[in-house]
């Protein structure tokens, strides 16, 4: 009993209700068989009972229905191998052609197309990639190790580095405030620049929210989260982020309209700039944004 038992624990009960229908199919017919020919005198042994036929009948009939719909069940293909993505903006005007990407040798095509944003699909492990943009002169070689659900960004071109823009305030609303301090209750309205990624020769883990081409920002923007936007600056001004917000507005014309209509001044601080001011200049700049923020609000 035991041993009947272990299969349907270890989910074949398939298996063991078609070998019970079989077996009770091949003791019904040999029970016909050793059936006595003379006679009126009913057996003893049901085996050879029209009710007993009928059972082992529709063991198998069910064991049949069963194995058909698992059949049908498998038959859209094999499981979509575990991995992630990796992705790379392009710099040419043809991404589709300008970007090549290997793994470990093999050329993988992209699953998505935004804009100049592509994503390649990766299998989990270990891999050597190889990356080439035509519009670049030299090709790059990176090393991954990618898990299930991974989303990893290539830089195509050695010195542009990928920077974080906080899109929740340009595309979403009016910036109030956006950088929280120290002081409980004070959040001071800082320039968007959230994060400059400089390592250009190791991948980058895409931050929550982060997006690679303006086309790819939700239209609406649910309470709590925020939506931020990755795009390639030279990493020569990495250093500054006054400077790297300036060229942004500059390289990116929408950047620099969203930033006018929604207020920003050239006074206002960096994330950088309000984590090294001591709280007196804290809350007298909390104050001056407080006021100007109320001249500009209509009543």
């Amino acid at each position: 009993m035991i041993r009947l038992i272990r299969p349907i624990i270890d989910g074949n009960a398939l298996e063991v209700l078609a070998i019970l229908a079989v077996v009770l199919l091949v003791w019904w017919g040999f029970s016909l068989l050793t059936a006595p020919t003379t006679g009126h005198a009913e057996s003893d042994d049901p085996s050879g009972s029209p009710g007993y036929a009928k059972v082992a009948l529709g063991l198998l009939a069910a064991a049949l229905v069963l194995w058909g719909l698992f059949a049908l069940s498998d038959s859209d293909g094999p499981p979509a191998p575990e991995g992630g993505l990796l992705h790379v903006v392009a710099t040419g005007p043809q991404p589709d052609r300008d970007i090549v990407l290997r793994v470990d040798d093999q050329p993988v095509a992209p699953v998505l197309r935004a804009d100049h944003h592509l994503a390649f699909p990766v299998p989990s492990g270990r891999h050597a990639v190889f990356l080439k943009d035509s519009s670049v002169d030299s090709s790059r070689d990176f090393e991954v190790d990618i898990r299930e659900g991974d989303a990893l960004m290539l830089s195509a071109h050695p010195d542009l580095c990928p920077v974080q823009i906080d899109m929740s305030a340009l595309t979403y609303g009016r910036p109030s405030r956006s950088t929280r301090t120290p002081l409980d209750g004070v959040v001071i309205r800082t320039l968007p620049v959230v994060e400059v990624f400089t390592r250009t020769e190791n991948p980058m883990r895409l931050p929550p929210g982060a997006v690679l081409s303006f086309n790819e920002l939700p239209d609406a923007l649910s309470p709590g989260l925020s939506a931020s936007i990755l795009i390639p600056l030279p990493c020569s001004m990495a250093q500054d982020d006054r400077t790297l917000w300036a060229e942004a507005r500059k390289r990116f014309p929408g950047l620099d309209d969203a930033a006018r209509r929604v207020g920003y001044t050239e006074a206002d601080p960096t994330r950088r700039e309000v984590a090294a001011m001591d709280e007196e200049r804290v809350f007298e700049l909390f104050k001056q944004q407080g006021a100007a923020l109320a001249r500009e609000t209509p009543p």
